[in-house]
């Protein structure tokens, strides 16, 4: 599992109805875009800006079910790719032995769940593998064979033929 953070909420190009939350990598620099609901990406973002709304949201009211059982959201974990689909569980510690439940949840609301109990949000690897993208960067540079050519072209220009003009 890698531990990742919201980079970014943003509006799909593609469609009115999407968003695109963007995680990254605590340790990385790999993102993981995954196109969530208009209104899973507004409950996300309201509660990061601190927005608060007259009544509580489906995420606001979940985790007070969770708070009022005792219950302690530990992580949740974005565990699979099918099909272009992303899937999710969020895992709960509950009842006095603590005891770990898995719950099988959308992504978009297993990480409105964990900004709202401020939890880790984890990626499986295989997932990241796949589905993952790395930032553009600086080209590699190139060691002196693969710029053959070009270098000896450079060398044979004669430089003192650009003052003739003046």
């Amino acid at each position: 599992m890698i531990e990742m953070r919201i980079e970014s909420i943003r509006i799909s190009l593609m469609s009115t109805n999407q968003q695109v939350v963007i995680l990254k990598e605590l340790d990385g620099e790999r993102r993981l875009p995954i196109f969530i609901g208009k209104p899973e990406g507004d409950a996300i973002v309201f509660h990061l800006n601190g927005v608060s709304v007259p009544r509580p949201l489906t995420h606001d009211l979940a985790a007070n079910i969770l708070n009022k059982l005792d219950a302690r959201l530990s992580h949740v974990l974005i565990n699979d790719l099918r099909h272009q689909h992303f899937y999710a569980s969020i895992i709960v510690h509950a009842g006095d032995d603590e005891q770990e439940i898995a719950l099988d949840a959308r992504p978009s609301d297993a990480i409105a769940l964990a900004v709202r109990l401020d939890c880790p949000i984890f990626v499986a690897e295989h997932v990241l593998d796949e589905a993952g993208v790395e930032p553009l960067g600086a080209p590699e540079t190139s060691n002196k064979e693969d710029l053959g050519a070009f270098s000896d072209f450079i060398s044979s220009l004669d430089l003192s033929d650009l003052d003739k003009d003046k």
